[in-house]
């Protein structure tokens, strides 16, 4: 915003030799409502800041990006472009263990996992049949520290609690109870950062991603491995 700066000043002009002079008593308050215009017409642009200054910087207009984004790995069990298919191979993803998520980007692509690393979710392609894999971004966002904390927390640890979730009870390490207890809790505490989230996109997808409850018919493995999954692309669509 370009800043501008206002000082009310007289020209002291004495009246002509033999003639009428102005009024001297007009001249202070005509530069006294100069100076009150001037001042209305900074207020009211600072007013107009105040409203649409956050709307630009949760866009990322006019500033760097505080949350540098994240890239995944979205392990895919087959793709259909019929919807009634595509509920019928993720249902044979879900008695697997797996997600079973339907991901519509022009064909449905359905779901097993989600890898933080590229070789993982790479390696499990190759060994299954049908199996393939493909990145999957949270774009950078410029926002402020209360948005950049959901998201980095969202990004990070709460990723990371599921996977581990996951594959030590895939493996038999833990229960169904510690594994739902662990990543209760994550959502949990990611909830209580959206609360200092400035944007209500963020808010709202952060709620959304919290929501625990397993469908009758779904092991705790396979809707973990969901809820992972799911909270990826809802808060990708808060973001874009």
């Amino acid at each position: 915003m370009t800043e501008y700066s206002s000082g009310a000043y007289i020209v002291s002009r004495k009246g002509r030799r033999g003639g009428r002079g102005r009024d001297p008593r007009r001249r202070p308050n005509r530069a006294a409502g100069i100076l009150v215009i001037v001042l209305l017409l900074l207020t009211a642009g600072i007013c107009l800041l105040v409203v649409f200054l956050p709307e630009f910087k949760i866009s990322g207009v006019g500033g760097a990006a505080d949350f540098s984004g994240k890239t995944f790995y979205f392990l895919t069990t087959g793709k259909a472009t019929d919807r009634l298919a595509a509920r019928e191979q993720a249902q044979y993803a879900i008695e697997r263990g797996g997600a079973g998520y339907i991901y519509n980007d022009g064909n449905y692509r359905i779901v097993a996992a989600a890898y933080e690393r590229e070789a993982d979710a790479k390696t499990l392609a190759s060994v299954n049949a049908d199996a393939d894999y493909f990145a999957f971004s949270l774009p950078s966002a410029a926002c402020d520290g209360g948005d950049k904390a959901t998201l980095e927390y969202l990004a990070g640890e709460l990723f990371t609690v599921c996977a581990t979730a996951a594959t030590e009870l895939d493996r038999g390490n833990i229960t169904e109870a510690s594994a739902e207890y662990a990543v209760c809790s994550a959502l949990d505490n990611l909830a209580a950062l959206a609360c200092s989230a400035s944007s209500e996109r963020i808010k709202s997808a952060a709620a959304e991603c919290a929501y625990y409850e397993i469908p009758q018919g779904r092991s705790v493995l396979s809707y973990i491995r969901y809820v992972q999954v799911r909270m990826l692309v809802v808060m990708r669509a808060a973001l874009v």
